[in-house]
């Protein structure tokens, strides 16, 4: 198994080889983002801001106005801790720049608060022209990289720290905004994104002598496609969103908002991070907000155990 992150410092420097104009601007973080083979293979394609993400996102942005498109590479905290120059030199000037944050949610551990990215979907979402993406293995972080590579609208790319499972076969296709089910059940819709993904199915099998069998959606790109979703999400009675980040403003708010246009009467339970993380390892901070498998095993049997039948009863 490896992370995200690892997967994207390989997949990068197999896109650039192909793709002359991608460049790195990196924050002092070569080694943890994953960015250090790009500069051995592409030393003149590799450019050190230091520890100045502000700097970099301005550097990053004037490169894109000339044809570029560049990397910015750092922690996914420190990267949107400097939103106000996101918003002035990407997202207002439509700057064709691929923010990667790495260390999403509680992984990050011991470090604490101080470095979780916790509070960066709410952030980028916000943006009006900036596409969010999550991968949640190997091969969606390839097909991830590599449409990033092809189009020239601001990204954020958000990767995980902690080695995970692949959950997509080799002939996965991404498509952006689409909602993809990784496993299909009925009456139950479970929907998350990246690290959560695997976590989510290793709930569903811990689940499966219960007889619950929900449907595992995969999403990856915010904003959804709302068609696609709302199709998918109205042939259950119940949707859940499970996410690593805060509850308020990232992939809950997402959903949350389809479901309340929903054409029937749906239930709808969320969970994240309710307040600012803690200090731990990260199977301890898993556990701790019931984000590990048996605690997502555990909710999702609770909630559907009390839920009272919907069946088709239209608002």
């Amino acid at each position: 198994m490896k992370a995200t992150r690892d997967w994207f410092g390989d997949a990068l420097v197999d896109v650039a080889a192909d793709h002359e104009n991608v460049l790195v601007v990196n924050c002092d973080l070569a080694s943890a983002t994953k960015t250090t083979q790009f500069k051995k293979t592409f030393p003149d394609r590799f450019f050190e801001i230091g520890i100045a993400e502000a700097n970099g996102i301005g550097v990053a942005a004037g490169l894109a106005q000339e044809g570029y498109r560049p990397f910015v590479a750092s922690f996914g905290h420190f990267l949107t801790g400097k939103f106000l120059e996101i918003f002035q030199s990407v997202g207002l000037n439509n700057a064709g720049v691929v923010l990667v944050g790495t260390h999403a949610g509680l992984a990050i551990g011991k470090d604490g608060p101080t470095q979780m990215g916790l509070r960066d979907l709410a952030l980028m979402r916000s943006l009006p022209n900036v596409e969010v993406l999550q991968p949640a293995d190997g091969v969606e972080t390839r097909a991830m990289v590599a449409y990033a590579v092809t189009h020239d609208r601001p990204i954020y790319l958000r990767l995980c720290r902690q080695p995970q499972r692949e959950v997509h076969d080799q002939d996965y296709r991404f498509r952006s905004g689409h909602p993809d089910v990784v496993s299909h059940g009925t009456d139950v819709a479970v929907v998350t994104m990246g690290g959560m993904v695997p976590v989510v199915l290793d709930a569903v099998e811990l689940l499966a002598p219960t007889g619950l069998r929900p449907t595992v959606v995969n999403a990856s790109s915010l904003p959804l496609d709302v068609p696609a979703t709302t199709d998918l999400l109205r042939q259950h009675r119940h949707v859940l969103v499970f996410e690593d980040h805060f509850i308020r403003g990232g992939l809950i708010d997402e959903v949350g908002r389809i479901v309340l246009g929903l054409d029937r009467h749906v239930r709808f339970d969320a969970w994240g991070v309710d307040d600012y993380g803690q200090a731990g390892s990260p199977e301890e901070l898993y556990e701790r907000y019931e984000l590990d498998a048996p605690g997502v095993a555990s909710r999702i049997r609770a909630v559907t155990t009390n839920s009272p039948e919907i069946g088709d009863s239209q608002r």
